[in-house]
C-alpha cells in the first residue's frame, strides 16, 4: 500500500511545482497540501474502505480547485491551467470512479460525479457514468427518469431520452412516472421538432400510441389528469386530445374527476358533457358558471364536505380576469349558501361564512342567524357562538341558550361556550345563575371550568364571596388543582395575606392531589419555609409518603435543587 501512495505523491509533483512557479501557494501551503493528500491516499487504500473516506478527499479536492480559481482571479494568472487544474480534474476522476466501485449501491455518488463531471468540462463521461447507474440500479423507475432528462434537457438529445425511457418501461410496464416522462418527451418533438406535415402526422399517431398504452397499465385517474395537464402546456389542439378528455369524463364515478373539470372551465377548457346540468346565471362569466354547475352537482353526486370546502378555496382563488371582486364574493357566498342548504359545510366553512356574513350585514347579522338555524338539524360550534354573543346583552337569554346547549353539544364544544358566556358575564344575578348551574351540574366537562368561575366571583363580589364558593366548590368533588391555585392566588395578592386561610387551601390541595402532583408540593414547601420554617420537614416527610412510587425521585431531586439556587 506504501509503494502505491508514494507513487500516487510522486505524480503529484510535477503539480505542485507549478503551483509554486506560478506563485499560487507558497512553499509552507504546498507542504500543506502534499501532506494532505498522502493523509487522504492512505485512507482510501487502506483494507476496509469507508465512504467517508472517499467523501473528506473528494470534497477537499474541489475545495482547492475552487481556492485556486479564487487566487488566479485575483492575482490575475492565466498560465499553467492544464498542468495544475486539469491534472487535479483527472485524479479527482479516478477518485471518483474508486468511489463508485467500492460503493456501487449508493444512488448519490454517482449524481456526485455528474455534476462533477459538469463542473469541469467532463460531458463526455456522463453517458457512459449514467449507463453504468442503471446497470446497478434499473430496478428503480426514477434512474431511467432521471437518465432520460439528463439527455435531453442536458444533452438536447430527444432519441437518447426516449431510449432510456422505452427500455425503463420494458422493465417496469406499470411505471407511472415513465409513461409520463416519454409522453412530455414526445410532446416537445412534436411541438418543436416535426417540421413538415408527415413529421407531424407520424409524431402524432407517436403521441396517441403512448397514452393510450399508458392508460392500459395505470388505472389511476390521476394519470389521465397529468397527461392532460401536460397537453395544456404545450397547447396542444390535435384529436388525441379530445379522446383524452372523454377519458376523463368515463372515469366520473370518482369525485376527483368533478374537480378537476372544473377548475380546467376556469381556464377556458371546456366538457361537452357538463352542458346537461348547468344552470345558466347572467350575472357571471361563462367559465365561473360551468365552473358553479359542475361543483353543485359533484355535490349532489357526492355529499361530501371536503369537495364543498375546495369549491369554495378555489372560488375565493378565482382570478380578476374571470370576474370581479364583487362578483367573486357573490360567487363565494352563493356556494357557501348552497353548501348550508345541502348540509356539506364543515365546521372551519360555517365559521368562515359566518364571519363573511357578519361583515357583512352588522346590525341586521342576527336576522341571518336565526334564518341559518332554521334550515339546520343542528347547530354548529360557530353558530352558538354567535347566538350566545348576539344575546350577551340579554343574559337570561344567554342561560336559556347554555341550558339548550347542553342537551346536543359534545364536550369539548360546551367547555367552550361556557368559557365564552364567563368572559361575558356582567352582572352578578348572572353570575350566581351560572353557579346554580355548576351545582346541578351532570355534565362532567363543565368541571373544568371551576378555577375560571372563581377568578370571576372573585373580580365581581371579592375576597368573602371568593372563599364561600371555594368551600362550596371543595365539597362537591371533584375538585381541579386550579381551583386551590386561584384561591391561593387571590388570598396571596390581599394587602394582608391570611396566612392560616392559604395553609388551609395548601392542605385541601394536597389531600385531593397529593398523590400525583410533585408540583404542588414544592409550593407547599416553599410557602411554609418562609412562614414556618419549622413545619417544612414535617411537610417533606408527608411528600415522600404520599407521592406515587415513581414521583418520589422526582420530589427529592427538586427539592435538593431548590436548596442549591
Amino acid at each position: 500500500m506504501a509503494e502505491q501512495v508514494n507513487q500516487r505523491i510522486e505524480d503529484m509533483i510535477n503539480e505542485l511545482e507549478q503551483m509554486r512557479r506560478t506563485e499560487l501557494y507558497d512553499d509552507e501551503e504546498i507542504r500543506e497540501i502534499s501532506r494532505k493528500r498522502k493523509e487522504f491516499e492512505y485512507h482510501i487504500q487502506r483494507r476496509v474502505k469507508q465512504k467517508e473516506d472517499f467523501a473528506q478527499y473528494i470534497a477537499y479536492e474541489l475545495t482547492l480547485l475552487e481556492d485556486i480559481s479564487a487566487r488566479r482571479k485575483r492575482n490575475k494568472l492565466g498560465e499553467k491551467k492544464k498542468d495544475i487544474e486539469y491534472a487535479i480534474a483527472k485524479r479527482l476522476n479516478k477518485v471518483f470512479k474508486q468511489f463508485i466501485y467500492r460503493f456501487q449501491d449508493d444512488v448519490k455518488i454517482y449524481f456526485e460525479y455528474i455534476k462533477f463531471c459538469k463542473s469541469v468540462g467532463f460531458d463526455y463521461a456522463i453517458s457512459g457514468i449514467i449507463g453504468q447507474m442503471l446497470q446497478v440500479h434499473g430496478d428503480k423507475p426514477k434512474m431511467w427518469q432521471l437518465a432520460s432528462r439528463w439527455e435531453s434537457k442536458e444533452q438536447n438529445n430527444l432519441d437518447n431520452a426516449r431510449n432510456f425511457l422505452l427500455k425503463g418501461i420494458q422493465r417496469h410496464p406499470d411505471s407511472e412516472d415513465l409513461y409520463l416522462e416519454l409522453f412530455d418527451i414526445e410532446l416537445i418533438a412534436l411541438t418543436f421538432k416535426a417540421e413538415s406535415d408527415d413529421d407531424r402526422a407520424k409524431q402524432v399517431e407517436r403521441v396517441n400510441i403512448v397514452w393510450r398504452n399508458g392508460a392500459k397499465k395505470i388505472s389511476s385517474v390521476e394519470y389521465l389528469l397529468k397527461i392532460f395537464d401536460l397537453c395544456m402546456k404545450y397547447e396542444i389542439k390535435e384529436s388525441f386530445v379530445d379522446d383524452i378528455k372523454q377519458q376523463i369524463w368515463s372515469q366520473n364515478a370518482n369525485k376527483e374527476v368533478w374537480s378537476y373539470i372544473a377548475s380546467k372551465e376556469l381556464q377556458g377548457c371546456h366538457w361537452e358533457q357538463i352542458e346537461e346540468f348547468v344552470n345558466e346565471d347572467d350575472i357571471f362569466s361563462k367559465e365561473l358558471n360551468y365552473f358553479n354547475s359542475v361543483y353543485q352537482q359533484a355535490l349532489k353526486k357526492f355529499s361530501d364536505k371536503n369537495l364543498c370546502t375546495r369549491y369554495i378555496h378555489e372560488l375565493l382563488g378565482v382570478n380578476e380576469s374571470v370576474c370581479s371582486d364583487l362578483l367573486k364574493i357573490q360567487a363565494v357566498k352563493n356556494a357557501w349558501m348552497y353548501g348550508h342548504e345541502n348540509g356539506v359545510l364543515t365546521d372551519e366553512m360555517y365559521a368562515f361564512g359566518i364571519k363573511m356574513y357578519k361583515l357583512e350585514q352588522g346590525a341586521d347579522f342576527e336576522k341571518t342567524i336565526k334564518n341559518l338555524e332554521s334550515s339546520m338539524k343542528t347547530s354548529p360550534l360557530c353558530l352558538w357562538e354567535e347566538k350566545l354573543l348576539i344575546s350577551k346583552s340579554d343574559e337570561k337569554k344567554m342561560l336559556m341558550l347554555l341550558q339548550e346547549a347542553k342537551k346536543t353539544m359534545k364536550a369539548n364544544d360546551l367547555l367552550h361556550l361556557y368559557n365564552l358566556a364567563l368572559d361575558n358575564v356582567t352582572s352578578d344575578v348572572t353570575l350566581k345563575e351560572l353557579y346554580k348551574q355548576f351545582q346541578n351540574c351532570e355534565h362532567a366537562a363543565l368541571l373544568e371550568i371551576k378555577p375560571k368561575l372563581l377568578k370571576k366571583m372573585y373580580d365581581h363580589n371579592g375576597i368573602r364571596a371568593a372563599r364561600l364558593l371555594y368551600e362550596d366548590l371543595i365539597r362537591t368533588p371533584p375538585t381541579q388543582i386550579g381551583v386551590h391555585l386561584h384561591m391561593i392566588d387571590i388570598e396571596m395578592a390581599q394587602e394582608k395575606p391570611n396566612v392560616k386561610n392559604i395553609r388551609k387551601y395548601y392542605e385541601c390541595a394536597v389531600q385531593h392531589h397529593g398523590t400525583d402532583n410533585v408540583d404542588i408540593w414544592m409550593k407547599y414547601m416553599t410557602f411554609e419555609t418562609e412562614n414556618n420554617a419549622q413545619a417544612a420537614p414535617g411537610i417533606y416527610r408527608r411528600a415522600v409518603g404520599m407521592l406515587k412510587k415513581e414521583l418520589v425521585d422526582a420530589f427529592i431531586k427538586a427539592q435538593t435543587l431548590s436548596k442549591i439556587k
